[in-house]
């Protein structure tokens, strides 16, 4: 999956269940007007997420600039991260990376404690985000370039 633009949650201990995270989605996306987006696990996690105990999943981005004034999931991206962590009593992360532009933007949330999030080049968000997950850089590349992710971080390195 070679998609330019991306948005994947990073479930904590979460028993695959699908059904309470559209749920969870689908109150966030009501309070907010917006439209209920899809959501699917990512069937090709890296090992080390899965060892770590992280669940992932994804919802798909429509191509293009919509157009109006629908808003994309990608800019209630920490509301979405929230409520999550608030409904699973567990942290969860929220990462959407336009590897177009080289942006990217995370939160991480855990409960009862204050979210943290950062966006800005790709490479430098990548980096905190693999570090909050607890899995190394190229871990987390893997899982948005494929098989470029090495040659993508040592040419950032030079």
């Amino acid at each position: 999956m070679s998609q330019q633009r991306r948005l994947v949650l990073f479930l904590s201990d979460v028993e695959g269940n699908l059904t309470a995270l559209r749920q969870t989605l689908k109150g966030v996306c009501e309070g907010l007007e917006l439209p209920t987006p899809e959501v699917k696990w990512v069937e090709a996690r890296p090992d080390a997420l899965a060892d770590g105990g992280w669940h992932v999943a994804e919802i798909p981005l429509v191509s293009g600039k919509t157009s109006g004034k629908v808003a994309s999931p990608e800019e209630h991206l920490d509301a979405m991260t929230q409520a999550l962590s608030k409904d699973f009593r567990d942290r969860s992360m929220g990462m959407y990376v336009d590897r177009e532009h080289s942006y990217a933007r995370v939160c991480m949330a855990a409960p009862s404690r204050p979210p943290k999030a950062m966006e800005g080049e790709y490479l430098d968000v990548l980096r905190q985000a693999a570090r909050w997950l607890d899995v190394e850089t190229t871990t987390l590349a893997r899982l948005f370039s494929g098989n470029a992710a090495r040659n993508l971080l040592a040419a950032a390195v030079d």
